[in-house]
């Protein structure tokens, strides 16, 4: 046998395996085709995973598509129908009545929301407080179809390019406009707010000072009736007032002094009627009506309570000794405390005939006091009697006459309980007068100052 060629020998080789193993080769076979399916099904995955990026980045796109549309095109097409909405309504002149027909009134309706109230006088019975005004109309002049306006439908106007009602206060202090602006800038942010059906309305804020009617008949726990009236001086029926929306206090700070009595807002619109030459106008008026009371603890700590004490030390002046000679002075003393405190109390009080109950209250402590130190001297007088003589006047038998009802009661009290007692010389009988009449006085007058307690009381229980 010859030299096979390497050729040769493959082939001879491939048909042993052929001949022989034929498994392997059918397994070949298979491996063959999984490895086809596999390479079919990453074209397949890719293929899909390229479309969805393809599909991703249109959506991307036509959402930065819809964005650019709503707010750059859609943006300038909103912007071109709010100026000409606004050249629309500001073409209406600001003095124009808002109103088609020119003789009809336009019904204005008032809110009125208290902030705080910064101080009040109950002397001149001037309120110095911060509020807000709120003014809601129909103008028949300024109203739009939304549909015309990219659905517009509200929008705002500055407060000098339309019509306002003009409105006064009638119990102003120093100045009856509400409009109180400060500075510019104030009348240049507050603007009116209209719907496209007409309604408009707008807000201004102020300090306001007005009179109200003081009574302090009951301080400290006195109450003050106030009331903010407006009217508007357009004599040809051009606008009537209302107040559905009323006040409003829930918001409101109180002050140290005072506070706003709960539930005691109301609100009245009155009208008046004037005869010109030949036709007849009515003026309408509001008013908003509320009380305030006066917080009531630092007075009377720092004034009733002080001069109660007073006035009760006063009468137990009685109980001390003359021989210590403390009494006049001491009297003098509390008297002068009773004076200081009826000047500061008649401060705070207006100078009217309106007074006060506590003022009468002030007034009987300080006539008492006075007859106080006018009984503690003729104690005194009547202690040292025997020293110093005097005739028996008038006073002195009446004192005596009363000593000697009284002794004898007590002369009857003890021959029962047989007892005796020598009254025989006549110093130790002016003396037992003295002290006598120091135990009548201090009874007497703390009976009158417990009903003056009483009766204070009683009377500011009943407000």
């Amino acid at each position: 046998m010859g030299v096979d060629s390497p050729r040769r020998q493959n082939v001879h080789h491939a048909i042993i395996f052929v001949e022989g193993r034929t498994e392997p080769v059918k397994s070949c076979n298979k491996n063959q085709k999984s490895w086809g399916m596999e390479i079919r099904k990453k074209k397949l995955r890719w293929n899909t995973i390229v479309n969805a990026d393809l599909s991703m980045n249109v959506i991307i796109l036509c959402i930065c598509l819809i964005v650019v549309w709503m707010f750059v095109v859609q943006g300038f097409i909103l912007h071109t129908d709010v100026q000409k909405l606004n050249e629309y309504l500001t073409n209406v002149s600001k003095y124009v009545k808002p109103r088609i027909n020119q003789l009809q009134p336009v019904n204005v309706d008032i809110m009125l929301s208290m902030n705080t109230i910064q101080d009040y006088d109950e002397i001149s019975g001037n309120l110095i407080f911060t509020a807000s005004f709120a003014f809601f109309w129909n103008d028949e002049l300024k109203m739009w179809n939304p549909y015309l306006y990219n659905g517009i439908v509200s929008t705002q106007l500055p407060i000098l390019q339309t019509w306002v009602p003009a409105l006064f206060l009638q119990n102003g202090v120093n100045q009856n406009s509400l409009y109180t602006f400060s500075n510019i800038m104030d009348i240049e942010t507050t603007v009116v707010t209209y719907n496209y059906n007409g309604n408009a309305g707008f807000i201004i804020f102020g300090q306001y000072q007005i009179t109200c009617e003081s009574d302090v008949t009951h301080f400290p726990f006195d109450e003050h009736v106030c009331t903010i009236s407006l009217y508007t001086i357009d004599i040809l029926n051009g606008i009537s007032l209302s107040s559905e929306r009323g006040i409003f206090l829930d918001a409101s700070i109180a002050n140290a002094e005072w506070t706003i009595k709960p539930n005691s807002e109301n609100t009245f619109v009155t009208n008046h009627t004037f005869y010109l030459t030949t036709t007849s106008t009515t003026q309408d008026k509001i008013q908003f009506s509320f009380t305030i009371k006066r917080e009531y603890l630092f007075p009377f700590l720092n004034i009733i309570f002080p001069v109660i004490i007073l006035s009760f030390s006063h009468f137990l002046v009685f109980l001390l000794p003359v021989v210590s000679g403390e009494r006049t002075s001491f009297s003098f003393t509390l008297l002068l405390s009773v004076v200081v405190f009826m000047t500061a109390a008649s401060e705070q009080l207006p100078p009217s005939n309106n007074i006060s109950i506590f003022n009468i209250f002030l007034l009987h402590l300080f006539v008492f006091s006075i007859l106080i130190t006018t009984l503690v001297v003729f104690s005194i007088q009547l202690f040292y009697k025997d020293t110093y003589p005097t005739e028996n006047g008038v006073l002195f038998k009446a004192v005596l006459l009363l000593y000697v009802c009284f002794h004898k009661t007590m002369v009857a009290d003890e021959s029962i309980n047989n007892q005796s007692e020598d009254d025989n010389k006549e110093a130790q009988l002016w003396k037992k007068v003295a002290s006598f009449f120091d135990r009548f006085c201090l009874f007497f007058f703390f009976v009158c100052f417990l009903l003056q307690l009483i009766v204070y009381g009683s009377v500011l229980a009943n407000i």
